[in-house]
């Protein structure tokens, strides 16, 4: 049985504006829940685009999750560099026991060159080791705060609601070389073979390796994933036109045209990567043409069965 999310970057058609963006974003979702679709990421970016319908999608999760019942929503994901861990935890923690406990906090070690609190600013004198410098602290202080609860109030803090179900949290990374990491901190994974330069290699022994590791340490085995990019259509040509049209680079690994194509190219993945979990990043900028390939898609992977 695979299971499929979907990850949006809030990226469509020209003509469509930021606000009618975020209502397609909306329907896009509900239509998600209602094919079988498991997870509804939104991705955080601070790039420059007068259409972008968001920078930091915080403020919409508990719009889609108010307007859905049982597909998890969540962040893919927080520029956690960017941002107060503190605030970080009691926002998603909070939402997290206001929806079900299906909120998912993915995380990212990318980092904005503008300045979020001073947008007008750069800031330049962050080098890369600098910006996993201050990660590495933020994501041991988010887990501090999410973790350790009676810790916590001994020194008079409080991440609400007290005794709480925190989120899920998902390190997402492009490559394997910080599974040991990720392990011994009891975080999910979700690996994105489309981000250009990605690696995609199957390294399926050092799945194997972090699954043992993760549960030596935790007592549970992990969640990990697999996100891909691509466009679903029953002529694959449209769907290579699809693609094409899409503004932004990606790699070269993506899966372009007709339910079965994916479904084989899934199936191989499910195998090679040894993962039955994956996030789609629909790359169709017509919400037409998005909301036609994820039926496709639910229909031909039969999602609406695993509900």
């Amino acid at each position: 049985m695979i299971k499929i999310g979907l990850l949006d970057f809030g990226v469509r058609a020209a003509h469509i504006n930021s606000i009618s963006i975020i209502e397609d974003l909306i329907d896009y979702a509900c239509k998600a829940e209602e094919l079988g679709y498991n997870r509804f990421w939104l991705s955080e970016h601070h790039n420059f685009d007068p259409l972008s319908p968001w920078l930091n999608p915080e403020v919409l999760l508990p719009v889609i999750a108010g307007m859905t019942n049982n597909i998890r929503i969540g962040t893919g994901g927080i520029l956690l560099a960017n941002h107060s861990p503190y605030r970080i935890a009691y926002t998603f923690k909070l939402l997290n026991n206001l929806f079900s406990n299906r909120i998912d906090l993915g995380i990212a070690k990318g980092y904005s060159s503008r300045n979020i609190t001073n947008p007008d600013q750069m800031d330049t004198g962050l080098s890369r080791d600098n910006i996993s410098k201050v990660f590495d602290q933020n994501l041991l202080s988010l887990l501090n705060y999410l973790n350790n609860e009676e810790e916590l109030l001994e020194q008079q803090i409080i991440i609400p609601p007290y005794k709480g179900e925190s989120p899920e949290i998902w390190a997402l990374v492009s490559s394997y070389k910080n599974l040991k990491v990720i392990a011994a901190q009891g975080i999910n994974f979700s690996r994105s073979i489309f981000h250009y330069g990605a690696d995609v290699n199957y390294h399926k022994e050092q799945l194997h390796e972090f699954r043992e590791i993760f549960f030596s340490a935790h007592h549970r085995f992990p969640k990990v994933s697999i996100a891909f990019s691509g466009c679903c259509h029953k002529d694959e040509q449209k769907a290579r036109k699809l693609f094409e049209d899409y503004p932004y680079a990606f790699n070269a690994d993506n899966i372009v045209g007709s339910p079965s194509k994916f479904e084989d190219t899934l199936c191989e993945y499910q195998t090679r990567y040894d993962i039955d979990e994956f996030i789609f990043m629909n790359v169709a900028l017509n919400p037409e043409d998005r909301q036609n390939g994820i039926e496709l898609l639910s229909e031909k992977m039969q999602l609406k069965a695993n509900v």
